[in-house]
C-alpha cells in the first residue's frame, strides 16, 4: 500500500503586506528575493502582540531568516484584530510547516551533527558544546563580565514569554536570556534543549558519544 506523504510547500500572496512567498525544499524566495534552503545560516520568528498591554489592537506575525553570505528574507504581517485561530493564525502557520520542514529540521541537523563531532557553536551571548553551555555572568555587581562552561548536568532551561533561560541549576547568576523574536537561532537553540533532555541525550554527549 503506498503511503501518501505530507506537502510542505507553499505558496502564498499576504496581500496586507504585498508579499508573495514561495518556500520549497530547494529554496525560500519572497517578492522575487531568493535563498536556497541549504544556504539558510540563520532563523527567527514569533507572533507578537501590537498595542496597549491590557488591550492589545492586533497581532504581529514575523518569520526571519539569513543565509551564509549575511542576506536576509523578512516575512511579516498584521491581523486586523485579537482572538484565536484568526485568519492571519492559519496564514502564518501554513507558512511555519514549510519553514519547519525545509529550514528548521535542517539547521537543527547542523546543530546535532556539530555536536557529534565535539564542535562547538554560538546563539547570542552563549557558546554550545559536547561538553556543556558556556554562559556570561558578572560574579560582583560592579563586576566585569565573564565566561563559565556549565556542564549539561548542572545545566537548567525553560521557556516563558518568549524568552528561553539557559542557566545553572545551583548559581542564580550563572544565566542567560534569549529572544526567540530577536536572538537568530533561539528558536533552533530551544528545540535543541528539548531534544538533548530526553532519552538521557544530553549526558550521552557529556560522555562524548553520538545522540
Amino acid at each position: 500500500m503506498e503511503t501518501l506523504q505530507h506537502n510542505f510547500d507553499v505558496n502564498i500572496h499576504i496581500k496586507s503586506s504585498n508579499q508573495k512567498i514561495k518556500i520549497n525544499q530547494d529554496f525560500i524566495e519572497v517578492n522575487n528575493t531568493k535563498i536556497a534552503c541549504k544556504d539558510v545560516s540563520a532563523l527567527k520568528y514569533g507572533v507578537s502582540l501590537v498595542g496597549p498591554k491590557k488591550k492589545p489592537s492586533s497581532k504581529r506575525y514575523a518569520i526571519d531568516l539569513m543565509s551564509k553570505d549575511g542576506k536576509t528574507l523578512n516575512i511579516s504581517f498584521n491581523s486586523s484584530k485579537v482572538g484565536d485561530l484568526l485568519e492571519e493564525d492559519h496564514t502564518y502557520y501554513y507558512i511555519m510547516s514549510g519553514v519547519w520542514q525545509y529550514i528548521k529540521k535542517p539547521l537543527i541537523n547542523q546543530l546535532i551533527d556539530a555536536l557529534n563531532e565535539q564542535k562547538s557553536f554560538s546563539v547570542a551571548d552563549i557558546e554550545v558544546s559536547y561538553e556543556g553551555i558556556k554562559v556570561p555572568y558578572k560574579a560582583w555587581f560592579w563586576g566585569k563580565t565573564k565566561k563559565e562552561i556549565l556542564p549539561w548536568n548542572q545545566l537548567k532551561h525553560n521557556l516563558d514569554k518568549g524568552i528561553v533561560y539557559v542557566g545553572s541549576t545551583s548559581e542564580e547568576n550563572k544565566k542567560s536570556a534569549l529572544k526567540l523574536h530577536d536572538d537568530w537561532n533561539a528558536v533552533c537553540l530551544n528545540t535543541l534543549l528539548h531534544y538533548l533532555w530526553q532519552d538521557n541525550r544530553r549526558n550521552k554527549l557529556a560522555k562524548g558519544e553520538k545522540i
